[in-house]
């Protein structure tokens, strides 16, 4: 082989070997960041909450009723699940304050989805700022795709957590740290694109 070749082929190794490293190290911040995150709780006008992980919904119903937002919506409930289903599984009882002031949205399956029923949730209540409820592993994705299509609304991420002291066992799987994490990267680089809502689905939300 002769040596203009050699070292071309030098080169792409270690390409390779470096763009795996960044990867690793990257990863390694993400682990860390997802243990450690915990921003300070702010006042927004609204308040949304992501389904799907422990402690989320009852975290922002509190965010609710210690007036931290006016308005809040569950968003990816289940199109049978109802408020009545959700205060059964609540450690406390809703006011009829509360309930006056929660949406429940049925239509998201995915944090797209959930991008996407926030930006029509806060279009129809016409609010400027929203504090985005869900688990550690998921706030940077989730306020990279929410903020996609809200860019004139401020975003305040807010971290549930269980009652119990993260570490990595008692994290989610490994394997979860790693999909969300790409998942992220994937976000944050734009290979995920969150398709705007149509006009008429921001008119008629919720």
């Amino acid at each position: 082989m002769d040596k203009p070749r050699l070292q071309s082929k030098w080169i792409i190794v270690w390409g390779i070997v470096g763009i795996f490293l960044v990867w690793g190290f990257g990863f390694i911040v993400f682990v860390i960041d997802t243990l450690t995150y915990n921003p300070s709780i702010p006042n927004a006008q609204g308040i949304v909450v992501l389904t799907g992980g422990a402690k989320r919904i009852e975290n922002a119903i509190k965010l609710l009723q210690s007036n931290h937002g006016k308005y809040l919506l569950i968003s990816g409930v289940p199109p049978t699940t109802h408020l009545d289903d959700i205060e059964r599984i609540l450690p406390f009882s809703l006011t009829q304050h509360d309930r006056d002031h929660i949406t429940l949205g049925h239509n998201a399956t995915s944090t797209m989805g959930n991008a996407i029923e926030t930006a029509a949730w806060a279009h129809y209540y016409h609010l400027d700022s929203l504090i985005i409820v869900t688990s550690s592993y998921h706030i940077r994705r989730a306020i990279v795709e929410m903020q996609s299509l809200l860019e004139n609304v401020k975003l305040y991420p807010y971290v549930a957590r269980n009652d119990k002291k993260e570490t990595l066992s008692h994290l989610h799987s490994m394997r979860l740290l790693f999909l969300e994490y790409n998942k992220f990267l994937a976000a944050y680089t734009g290979l995920i694109h969150t398709t705007r809502p149509k006009e008429d689905f921001l008119k008629n939300t919720p």
